[in-house]
């Protein structure tokens, strides 16, 4: 079988809990909102009430928008089915 095909059967299961919380009242401050502009997968939507809303079902776990963000407004509490990588 070609990669192409291969990885074709690749599946990811979602969980139905969001693995990132938001600190609502901080977000609601932050004028420039970078976790939106450097998510690579489009996780975080502005929202006018609540400063932004979290797609976590999107979510690649790489962790741009946690480091991005001045505030600490984002926490993020790893799924359980992810997938964790040890180096050395």
């Amino acid at each position: 079988m070609d990669l192409i095909k291969r990885l074709g059967l690749n599946k990811n299961e979602v969980g139905n809990q969001s693995h990132i919380e938001v600190n609502t009242s901080i977000c609601k401050t932050c004028i420039d909102k970078p976790c939106i502009r450097v998510c690579p997968a489009e996780t975080y939507e502005e929202d006018k009430e609540k400063g932004i809303t979290v797609h976590y079902e999107r979510c690649l776990e790489c962790g741009a928008a946690l480091y991005a963000c001045p505030f600490g407004a984002l926490e993020f509490k790893y799924p359980e089915k992810g997938v964790s990588y040890i180096y050395g």
